[in-house]
């Protein structure tokens, strides 16, 4: 038998179908509970809860363990997932679309709760889970907040941020902006959010920061970023001071003053990336569309392209450090389906890389991508 894999990992599949501007707010509305979709505006919200799933199990051909799928869906429509957060093994969430959905587990996939916030297509994201904590965000103006881990919620309109924020900068207030969200993720108690925001009909890339575990949000004017730059796809948060961030226009930038200002590390034009991890200050992965894979040992100054045994139309969609020695990268297939395995492995020197994740059993099917990725404790 092939030794097992010593970490524990929760993958996400998505089943087919300053300066700072020094303006902070901390308003939370709560969330209402509604029976009425048409009045879903993300002050109101619908609940199904309690809902089962039948277990369902494979092996991992590589490993040869057994592979508990604790959540699917047979029949989607846009009905799909993005991300998922683990505060142990029996509580956890996993959120998408469409609807603004997000369902929560007490009971290590047994049972679920949906939580849906919009009558729409749009989806979440991105969430983080800490003990009884969950914040979540997507396509949508609103930071969701829930301290119960999905009972009650509360919301907060970034669009207030935004509005004051252009009006100090440019002497204007308009109404719309339309921002979506791609990531969050809390360092101790900072917490950053970042995405893009809609103004003029082009995409300009936001990012938003707390020092207060997510109570209040300011947004920073994030200087250095190019004058052309558009998302903020995703970002790594090294300290308090030390973050790294990259963009659809295919940047990596580096901050050492806590997201004051950014020094551009990497360009890839026409190729945009969407994931990012540092082991350290030096060492460190970004990955995107077109199975590109970049590594750096050198804090960005120098970037080798790894070589990947894989079609070349997929998109490295998440990437994490399992310890010193080795990280592991979720794929997505453009056209929507995987031929390949889900789950890679690539040592800290960017030399080997091996699928971890895959399967012989034809009682269960993968139609999908597999969007979502996060590690547990041990």
């Amino acid at each position: 038998m092939k030794n097992t894999i010593k970490y524990s990992v929760l993958l996400l599949l998505i089943i087919h179908t300053s300066c700072s501007d020094n303006i902070k707010t901390n308003i939370y509305i709560p969330v209402k509970e509604t029976t009425d979709t048409y009045d879903l505006d993300g002050r109101e919200m619908l609940v199904t809860k309690n809902i089962p799933m039948q277990p369902k199990t494979f092996v991992n051909t590589v490993t040869n363990d057994s592979v508990r799928i604790i959540h699917h869906l047979e029949y989607t429509g846009f009905h799909f997932y993005n991300a998922v957060a683990f505060a142990d093994e029996k509580k956890g969430a996993i959120v998408g679309g469409a609807g603004l959905r997000i369902r929560t587990t007490t009971d290590g996939g047994l049972h679920w709760q949906e939580n849906r916030f919009s009558k729409f297509t749009n989806a979440f994201r991105s969430l983080s889970v800490q003990s009884d904590t969950i914040f979540s965000v997507g396509e949508s103006k609103y930071i969701y907040k829930s301290t119960n881990f999905g009972k009650n919620w509360s919301s907060f309109d970034t669009n207030m941020l935004i509005d004051n924020y252009l009006n100090k900068e440019k002497g204007n207030s308009p109404k719309r902006y339309n921002p979506r969200y791609y990531k969050i993720k809390f360092y101790k108690n900072i917490g950053i959010i970042v995405g893009d925001y809609d103004k003029t009909r082009k995409a300009k890339p936001i990012l938003l920061k707390s020092i207060d575990n997510g109570k209040s949000w300011e947004i920073l004017k994030l200087k250095g970023l190019l004058t052309s730059e558009t998302e903020i796809s995703d970002m790594a948060i090294l300290s308090e001071k030390v973050l790294y961030i990259v963009t659809l226009k295919g940047n990596c930038y580096k901050s050492t003053d806590g997201g004051i200002t950014w020094e551009l590390k990497f360009r890839n034009l026409n190729t945009p990336l969407n994931s990012i991890v540092f082991l350290n200050e030096n060492e460190g992965f970004v990955g995107g569309v077109n199975t590109v894979l970049y590594y750096t040992n050198s804090g960005g100054n120098v970037w080798k392209k790894i070589p990947l045994s894989l079609q070349k139309n997929l998109n490295i969609t998440n990437i994490h450090y399992i310890n010193k020695q080795k990280a592991i990268f979720t794929i997505a297939g453009q056209n929507g389906n995987l031929d390949t395995g889900l789950l890679y492995q690539i040592d800290s020197k960017a030399k080997v890389i091996e699928s971890i994740l895959n399967k012989k059993d034809t009682t269960v099917i993968f139609k999908g991508n597999a969007y979502g990725l996060f590690l547990l404790k041990n």
